[in-house]
């Protein structure tokens, strides 16, 4: 099955489509599912995907100028340098906004968003901006985050159990009540100018 422009789908599923680089404007999605698809580089205008799944799918460099994803499930998928502070979020209130686990979401852009609840579970997130985003409630759990920036963020109840290679400065972002392991949770102390002795 193939996608287009100015339509409506509901509780679809498309296996195996190849739309890279195509261009999608205006249609909407509700309660579908992406299976072994391809968007990559792929142009997504003012389109709406409600509670859609995407499982082992590459999405990479999409560009989605005013698009929502709203409840929307990353498996297993490529994600990989994509502008995320392009889409409409406005209609986001509460719960998660989108879940990512087991993904590839390296050189993305999550600046200046409210995204609270945004889930990274057992993702790679190598040189991710999320710098002056409100994260509160958000989940990394046993996510890389190296090179990632994490600039006045609010990270509040935020849970970082099990993730590595992130480096967060607690005088530059609220950490309030978030949920580290240990010996990575070290690595706030970075920014700090100390040396850490470990004792046999």
């Amino acid at each position: 099955m193939n996608i287009g422009s100015n339509t409506e789908y509901a509780s679809k599923v498309f296996s195996g489509l190849d739309a890279k680089k195509s261009t999608v404007q205006r249609s909407r999605f509700e309660g579908c599912r992406f299976v072994n698809c391809d968007f990559s580089s792929t142009r997504i205008t003012e389109c709406e995907f409600n509670d859609c799944e995407f499982r082992n799918s590459n999405l990479s460099s999409v560009d989605c100028d005013q698009t929502k994803f709203i409840g929307a499930t990353f498996r297993d998928c490529k994600v990989v340098g994509v502008n995320w502070t392009t889409l409409d979020w406005s209609s986001y209130r509460l719960g998660a906004p989108v879940l990512f686990e087991s993904c590839d979401i390296s050189f993305s852009v999550f600046s200046s968003l409210l995204l609270r609840g945004l889930c990274l579970r057992d993702c790679k997130a190598h040189d991710v901006y999320f710098s002056g985003s409100d994260l509160e409630r958000s989940v990394f759990c046993r996510t890389d985050l190296q090179d990632s920036r994490f600039s006045g963020c609010r990270l509040e109840r935020c849970d970082f159990r099990e993730a590595t290679n992130y480096v967060i400065d607690p005088l530059d972002n609220s950490i309030k009540e978030s949920r580290f392991c240990s010996p990575e949770v070290l690595s706030l102390l970075s920014s700090f100018n100390i040396e850490i002795d470990q004792i046999d």
